[in-house]
């Protein structure tokens, strides 16, 4: 995890996987129920109303085509690009059946099979999910109609003008549907970039981009339960910025602004990707070092320590000093919950601060829990008072 909260690009990776495994699941139903409905439908036509033979066997077919497909989403290896895949050959046979089924009942008229190659478009713009998979399946689509209309269906009886008359109905809507999955498109990325937008701002600290008192405190939740779960060492930095009111009263607000923003990137780029840093108070920060001794620890601190106050700062022309004092602490065996991490590594910033500030101080790790022989014997002095 970054250091910078979490980053745009890990954001949107996190909002792609969501979004292709619902997407995954509904176009699993889609495919099924829609598929099977209607080549069980068309089943049903053709033994009640008297199809020719080649039309069932078509619709066993279409329904051999759903199951095929339908199966095909549960590949192991299953990516975007199947989400895309799946409707263009869908679009392909169910074109293909509807121009068949049409061509063996002329009477049907062109007004009917208009009809039913825009229900397959909507059908297509509800199973995929990108501007791209939608485009290519309607052209697909659009290829095998046009074929199927001035080639397939003159042979088999159908007139030119009913060929026509069906273009005359068909073509608007197609490109009608293009039109909507243009504005479907744009809806997407503006949900998404809007999604982006309210997770940074809920995250996020607005003068710095770093995480935010809310995000951070989530972050060492989570992070204190992963080390002890997996017995890793973790650490943990409380960094605050020396003199910060005075600060504010003798340069502004504007410069104090200036001197938080490059502490904070002098922190980003010092600290490795997997660590967290984020902003507690407005002098206040804290830092997570997952994998990270207090060695280790105490000596980024002192480093940060000496860089930072050897920095120079330029505001309006002058030059600004500032130092930070640090306190660091190490997981321990005794920590129930990430609130005792944070107590002690708060002392360590208090004793740093109460040195002298400018310092990192390592704050000690807690008193063992006293044996039992101690604690008879502190039963005997009347030391310890059980209830």
């Amino acid at each position: 995890m970054s250091p910078s909260a979490d980053s745009g690009p890990a954001r949107a990776s996190a909002y792609h996987r969501q979004r292709f495994s619902k997407t995954l699941l509904r176009q699993r139903w889609l495919v099924l129920c829609g598929g099977a409905a209607y080549a069980i439908a068309c089943l049903w036509i053709a033994f009640r109303v008297g199809m020719p033979p080649s039309f069932a066997v078509a619709s066993f077919v279409l329904l051999g085509v759903t199951l095929a497909l339908y199966g095909l989403t549960y590949a192991k290896n299953a990516g975007p690009m199947l989400l895309e895949i799946i409707p263009a050959l869908m679009a392909a046979a169910f074109t293909a059946h509807v121009i068949h089924g049409t061509a063996g009942a002329p009477q049907a008229g062109g007004a009917r099979l208009a009809a039913l190659l825009t229900l397959l478009g909507l059908w297509v713009l509800i199973a995929t999910p990108t501007l791209r998979g939608a485009l290519v399946a309607l052209a697909i689509s659009a290829m095998v109609a046009l074929a199927g209309i001035f080639i397939y269906m003159p042979d088999a009886g159908v007139t030119a003008f009913a060929a026509a008359e069906t273009l005359s109905y068909w073509l608007p809507a197609l490109a009608a549907m293009v039109a909507v999955a243009f504005h479907l498109e744009h809806e997407r990325h503006s949900a998404f970039d809007l999604r982006l937008e309210l997770e940074r701002r809920a995250t996020s600290d607005n003068l710095t981009g770093v995480s935010n008192r809310a995000h951070i405190n989530l972050l060492t939740q989570n992070e204190f339960a992963r080390a002890r779960r997996y017995r890793e060492p973790f650490s943990c930095l409380m960094i605050e910025i020396d003199g910060y009111d005075a600060l504010r009263e003798r340069w502004g607000d504007t410069a104090v602004s200036v001197v938080v923003q490059v502490f904070t990137g002098y922190c980003v780029v010092v600290m490795r990707h997997c660590d967290s840093f984020g902003r507690l108070d407005p002098h206040r920060f804290l830092a997570l070092l997952p994998e990270t001794r207090g060695v280790g620890a105490h000596t980024l601190a002192s480093r940060m320590c000496r860089d930072l106050g050897a920095l120079n700062v330029l505001v309006d022309g002058k030059t600004l000093n500032f130092t930070v004092s640090i306190g660091a602490a190490e997981l321990h065996g005794t920590d129930r919950w990430s609130g005792d991490l944070l107590r002690r590594v708060e002392q360590g910033l208090e004793d740093a601060i109460e040195r002298g500030r400018g310092q990192a101080v390592f704050a000690s790790p807690p008193a063992p829990p006293p044996l039992d022989d101690e604690l008879d014997t502190m039963e005997d002095n009347g030391v310890f008072l059980p209830q």
